[in-house]
């Protein structure tokens, strides 16, 4: 089960409201910052990777670690499947719509909400693009710009609030010792949000 759907069940068992909706994210962004914490904190945090997430938004500024698309791109998946999770909280545990389930998986009955924007129909199949419709890849445009924009309004405010919440609730590791050996996490490079490609213009843009 995906982290996401475990923060929908957790709320559903604690009687808590469900998580923000897509539009109050989209709509209020760095505007309101514990908000905006915490959909760091679950889903952009699952999204590019928990091992590399990790320690290095305690030493990172975020806007430098999470590139404008990978936010984009987390925004878009909340959207997709905001319902479909809602669903799968109030209804019964470990279920899923009829796509995204497997061999062997519990599926859904008619009543729970497919995926928004990557609900595969006979007359609109795109797999090579992953599955989304011409509508989920125009709104991540949409969601494109509106990062872009959000974090120029900001000018750094969130990034420097975000990294003394990171600091403030996750310790450093420790090193793990094993005899007479010392064992720390090898950084790994990443070098996504440094992708830029040149338009027609001959200006650089990143991707």
């Amino acid at each position: 089960m995906c982290p996401p759907t475990d923060w929908f069940h957790k709320n559903e068992r604690n009687s808590e409201t469900n998580p923000p909706t897509p539009e109050q994210y989209q709509g209020a962004m760095r505007k309101d910052p514990a908000q905006c914490m915490t959909f760091a904190d679950i889903m952009i945090r699952a999204v590019h990777g928990k091992s590399r997430y990790g320690d290095n938004v305690n030493i990172t500024a975020f806007d430098t670690l999470i590139s404008k698309s990978q936010e984009a791109f987390t925004l878009l998946l909340y959207e997709n499947g905001y319902k479909n999770w809602v669903w799968a909280a109030t209804n019964y545990q470990g279920s899923t719509s009829d796509e995204s389930a497997g061999a062997g998986e519990v599926t859904t009955d008619s009543n729970c909400p497919s995926y928004g924007c990557t609900s595969r129909t006979t007359t609109e199949l795109r797999s090579r693009n992953g599955g989304w419709s011409t509508e989920g890849m125009l709104k991540y445009n949409e969601l494109y710009r509106k990062v872009a924009e959000d974090r120029t309004r900001d000018k750094g405010k969130f990034e420097k609030a975000y990294m003394a919440h990171r600091e403030c609730r996750f310790k450093p590791r420790k090193k793990r010792r094993r005899g007479n050996q010392t064992y720390e996490a090898l950084p790994i490079l990443n070098d996504l949000g440094e992708l830029q490609q040149v338009n027609q213009t001959g200006d650089v843009e990143e991707v």
